[in-house]
């Protein structure tokens, strides 16, 4: 009688073991499917509010075959994703505005893309420019996530020339530290410009210069200033900068609808060594 007990007893706990063990095999993909991917969010002021317009974090790094999600949740800020580099485009979910013009954007979206190839994937807001930029690192497979991402060159558009980098340039890569669309929308310019470790500290102007005759009636072409920014004790990396024009500027532009000007970025460091850079923008109304 006491051994038919025994036996019933290990049989009953070899049942127990059992569905422990299958429950804890259903349990572990459950866990590892649980890991969420990075997210990256459109941030900064509405309209009527301060606030610098950018994404938060912008950078993020993710293995190959990897999805980051991204997501404006401004219900009164259009924000769209125009992708400008990497080693190919992402596979992205409709539920993210994708595309080269303002067209691509809308509020409150939100979609996740799928990064196949390793590499460093730079993208900006189609409706804010290389203002709002973000920087997505795709780590090989079986590769080790980096420590600090590393810093993006931005991508420059056709016909922007600039000064030839060295390696104690005031700039990070040369004639393509600056990114500035020849063609914007609205009375202000906006632009990236990337400072090196040398010209941190430094000091940025930005003038914006438009012809005499675009301003009034005249028969004697001139440079006329018509909007100007300066900012002090740089950092190093990304610096965005936005050029609001000035009363007369707008006036010229309400009135032709459109606004050729030259747009004159000098950099100085802190040792009084300068790079100046010009460039071409037309502004629409």
């Amino acid at each position: 009688m006491f051994s038919k007990i025994v036996s019933l007893l290990r049989r009953r706990l070899s049942i127990i073991v059992l569905a422990a063990l299958a429950a804890a095999l259903v349990v572990l993909p459950a866990v590892a499917g649980s890991e969420t991917s990075p997210t990256i969010e459109a941030a900064g002021g509405a309209y009527g509010y301060p606030g610098e317009r950018s994404w938060s974090p912008k950078q993020v790094t993710v293995g190959a075959g990897g999805a980051v999600t991204i997501s404006n949740p401004s219900t009164e800020v259009r924000h769209g994703v125009n992708w400008v580099g990497g080693p190919g485009k992402p596979n992205c979910s409709d539920g993210i505005p994708v595309g080269t013009t303002e067209a691509a954007a809308a509020t409150k979206w939100s979609g996740t893309c799928t990064f196949a190839q390793p590499g460093t994937y730079t993208f900006y807001c189609t409706v804010h420019g290389p203002e709002m930029t973000g920087t997505i690192t795709v780590t090989a497979a079986g590769t080790p996530t980096p420590g600090p991402t590393p810093t993006p060159t931005p991508i420059p558009g056709p016909g922007e020339p600039g000064p030839q980098g060295s390696p104690g340039s005031l700039l990070t890569g040369g004639s393509k530290a600056l990114k500035l669309a020849s063609a914007q929308h609205g009375p202000t310019v906006h632009g990236l410009l990337d400072v090196s470790q040398t010209g941190a500290g430094g000091r940025l102007e930005v003038a914006l210069l438009a012809t005499s005759t675009s301003l009034a009636k005249s028969h004697r072409s001139s440079k006329v200033r018509v909007g100007r920014l300066a900012r002090v004790s740089l950092k190093a990396g990304f610096v965005a900068f936005a050029v609001p024009l000035s009363a007369r500027g707008r006036s010229a532009l309400r009135r032709h609808r459109r606004l050729a000007l030259t747009v004159r970025i000098v950099l100085t460091s802190v040792s009084g060594a300068a790079v100046t850079m010009t460039r071409s923008v037309t502004l629409h109304a």
